[in-house]
């Protein structure tokens, strides 16, 4: 089946979007005013949020607060995620890719993620993310200390970001 013009529109628009990072000036002009990213429901605190969710180009400006909190090396790594795959159809684009990092207290991690952004009208409107959610509670937030200092980095970050 050959890509429609739209299709190859969408991913590379995506494409765009990811290279210049969701949550930069760039990126968030690629949204939509009434973005949605929707987390796994099992990390809602992460995203203060109970529908673990963060709504529009305000809650997008947060994402990189989790990151930080959550991976010592966030910065030194997102150049080297490694997209496995990524297709279209109408107005939806899936991709899979793994990413691994080290943990505030120096442990590795790897898990994979597979997204599914839905594009509206030339722009970004959803992103639906999907993971190992027990592998990272297991390595991230496996013991009372390490939620809290996550959790307490979340805030320090976000308060930087929206201050």
């Amino acid at each position: 089946m050959q890509e429609t013009s739209a299709q190859v529109d969408s991913k590379t628009l995506v494409v765009q979007w990811l290279t210049a990072g969701p949550a930069t000036p760039e990126g968030l002009a690629m949204v939509t005013e009434d973005f949605r990213w929707q987390g796994p429901r099992s990390e809602a605190e992460l995203f203060s949020s109970p529908d673990a969710a963060l709504h529009g180009r305000n809650g997008l400006r947060t994402l990189p607060a989790i990151d930080h909190a959550v991976y010592a090396n966030y910065d030194d790594v997102v150049g080297s995620t490694n997209i496995h795959f990524m297709i279209a159809e109408d107005d939806l684009v899936v991709f899979e890719f793994d990413s691994e990092f080290v943990t505030h207290e120096g442990e590795p991690y790897h898990n994979h993620y597979c997204m599914v952004v839905r594009v509206v009208e030339g722009k970004i409107a959803e992103v639906r993310e999907h993971s190992d959610t027990l592998y990272f509670h297991e390595v991230v937030m496996g013991t009372p200390e390490k939620r809290a200092a996550v959790l307490e980095r979340i805030g320090r970050l976000r308060t930087e970001v929206s201050g």
